[in-house]
């Protein structure tokens, strides 16, 4: 059974936040005592008595720390170190962009380098399998669009399934999260001219038709398309919400 050890020397002074300094100390305390995921923290009432602090501050900190991925509370076994995850930090991301396009616009870019660059890992990695799945996708893509309806869960699998093969996994929790985020703005201020329905198909069948004859080139310029389409429909959003807000303020 994992010894816990101890917590020396660590009294803290009381600023106006003390949980925010409790929760620095255990990541440090991970950190020094070189702790793995599975590890044993100190309980809470250990941690508070040591650190000089509420239990209080410690549940509070604590809180925080599961909120971050950073540990974990398990029902009558104590506190451990949690395995490191990027979906706290993505999803906290997500809910903040929904609301300032210009950060939404800056993480476009940021996702439009990570695809492009990489896209060569998705063309060498994609299976038979992959690109059946991608064409079948499509054509529930373009069906949906024929009939004028909304077609976002296709989208959202679309290029779930475009990264699903690549060594790194973070490329497709990213690319999800802006998905996410992008699909959620676009529910709070709608797109005044929405382009053909038949042209969103082509962007994403022009992705697969690259993957298809591992073209890497030909998926690089697709994916250079693609995003200077999505780019347009964030100036437009972008245009329609300050119009609104000028609105507003007459």
């Amino acid at each position: 059974m994992l010894s816990k050890p101890k917590f020396e020397n660590r009294k803290l002074k009381r600023p106006q936040f003390l949980y925010q300094v409790v929760q620095d100390e255990v990541k440090a305390y991970i950190i020094e005592q070189g702790l793995m995921p599975g590890d044993a923290l100190p309980p809470e009432t250990e941690l508070a008595e040591q650190l000089g602090v509420s239990r209080n501050s410690v549940r509070e900190a604590i809180k925080s720390l599961e909120s971050l991925g950073i540990v974990e509370a398990r029902t009558g076994a104590g506190l451990f170190v949690r395995n490191f995850s990027f979906d706290p930090l993505l999803e906290n991301l997500a809910y903040g962009m929904m609301f300032d396009l210009k950060d939404l616009a800056d993480i476009l870019e940021v996702r439009f380098h990570i695809e492009h660059s990489m896209i060569d890992q998705a063309v060498s990695a994609v299976t038979e399998e992959q690109l059946q799945q991608l064409d079948a996708i499509l054509e529930r893509m373009r069906a949906l669009l024929a009939q004028g309806k909304e077609y976002t869960e296709e989208d959202r699998f679309f290029h779930r399934t475009l990264w699903a093969n690549v060594k790194n996994r973070s490329v497709g929790k990213i690319v999800d999260v802006f998905w996410m985020v992008f699909s959620q703005a676009r529910k709070r201020t709608p797109v005044p001219s929405n382009p053909d329905p038949m042209q969103i198909y082509q962007w994403h069948a022009d992705i697969v038709e690259s993957l298809a004859h591992r073209d890497v080139e030909a998926a690089r310029v697709a994916i250079v398309r693609h995003y200077g389409n999505i780019q347009r429909l964030l100036d437009e959003m972008r245009l329609h919400r300050n119009g609104q807000a000028v609105t507003t303020e007459n």
